[in-house]
């Protein structure tokens, strides 16, 4: 009889214990604190926004923080302890394998989506780190993380369209950002 593999959860992954006082210290979340964007209208730009007002890690970074501790550990806590010193606003952009895309097609869609969000965010006075472009606002603060339902169909959107898609997004982002955000000090 055939094993029956089922597949993981977010839940699944049980983080060791010093993965856990590494994101108490550091005060980063987990990706199922991520809350998806409403109204997106993400049936004809196939992605779909989530926000946190606290930094989270990475979906993909998760395999490496359970108790069987992989070499790779230290790399990433290294990489979110620069993170977390350096970019108020995180972002991530995770493609779906679900339409039996090429790596290739989705790498290249998560970078068309990337390049989107970032000219996006700078169409609205924001870097691409979330800091205001001319001071005069606070930055945004926390993670934006948009998952690629099928990238294939993303790939023939006109850049165009889909920048002044994120752009609309982007006006009810940074309000619920900087609802959350801190004051600068």
């Amino acid at each position: 009889m055939p094993t029956v593999i089922t597949p993981k959860s977010l839940n699944d992954e049980t983080p060791s214990r010093k993965i856990q006082k590494f994101a108490a210290q550091f005060n980063i979340g987990y990706p199922t604190e991520l809350r998806l964007l409403r109204h997106q209208g993400a049936d004809k730009f196939f992605v779909r926004v989530s926000l946190s007002n606290r930094h989270t890690f990475s979906t993909y970074h998760l395999k490496y923080f359970t108790a069987f501790e992989h070499p790779f550990t230290e790399k990433l806590l290294h990489f979110y302890r620069q993170q977390k010193e350096s970019r108020p606003l995180w972002c991530y952009v995770h493609a779906s394998s679900a339409d039996s895309s090429r790596p290739v097609v989705r790498t290249t869609s998560e970078r068309m989506v990337k390049a989107a969000l970032f000219r996006a965010l700078n169409a609205a006075g924001y870097d691409a780190s979330g800091r205001s472009l001319d001071g005069s606002e606070k930055a945004l603060q926390g993670t934006i993380r948009i998952a690629i339902s099928e990238p294939k169909k993303v790939l023939q959107i006109e850049f165009g369209q889909l920048q002044d898609y994120l752009s609309q997004l982007l006006s009810n982002i940074v309000k619920r950002l900087h609802t959350f955000s801190k004051p600068s000090r």
